[in-house]
């Protein structure tokens, strides 16, 4: 409401105070806001709570294939030398495990590192290897090869050396030399 005093006094008792001019205010809305008013309001609120959560559900999307990928290189499959080599069409191209005895009288030492030929359960698979074989690697000694199908041969560049008590009983100088050999790596 705009009050005006007609004359240039201030003084609301002087004689003139009486012709004071009022100008027509437009009456105070009391209604409550709908529609566009209302939104925009509460609009900075609410794009702000769905940045909030949109940024969450990055984090956890993102933290989630970090985690199928971790885990899907971390899980390589395991077969026996018959089990992969009837799936040989499924697993070209994949890394996965196989168990096998080595063959006698078919390992021969290769630039990159040794060939042969490991068996289970009647089949065989030739495998190339490439790096230098565990000291414990020799024929009819069950191992465990890291690596994937190459066409008919399996590519390996990992060999662990499985066997059991008997192994260790029949080959104890063997044992004792590999546990020397590993003091001494640990200690040097």
């Amino acid at each position: 409401m705009d009050v005006t005093p007609s004359r240039d006094t201030d003084d609301p008792e002087s004689p003139d105070a009486d012709e004071l001019v009022v100008d027509a205010a437009p009456p105070l809305e009391l209604t409550p806001r709908t529609g566009r008013h209302a939104v925009d309001g509460g609009s900075v609120r609410s794009s702000r709570a769905v940045l909030a959560v949109g940024a969450v559900v990055l984090v956890v999307v993102a933290l989630g294939v970090v985690l199928f990928n971790g885990l899907q290189s971390a899980s390589t499959f395991f077969y026996n030398v018959d089990e992969a080599s009837a799936r040989r069409g499924d697993l070209a191209g994949d890394r996965f495990r196989m168990q096998g005895n080595v063959v006698p009288g078919s390992v021969t030492t290769t630039e990159d590192g040794v060939s042969f030929v490991i068996t289970y359960a009647g089949v065989q698979v030739p495998v190339d290897h490439v790096g230098d074989p565990p000291e414990l690697f020799g024929p009819e000694i069950p191992v465990v090869l890291e690596g994937t199908f190459v066409g008919d041969r399996f590519a390996s560049d990992e060999i662990l050396i499985r066997h059991d008590n008997t192994y260790d009983e029949a080959n104890p100088d063997r044992i004792r030399q590999a546990e020397q050999d590993a003091q001494q790596g640990a200690a040097g």
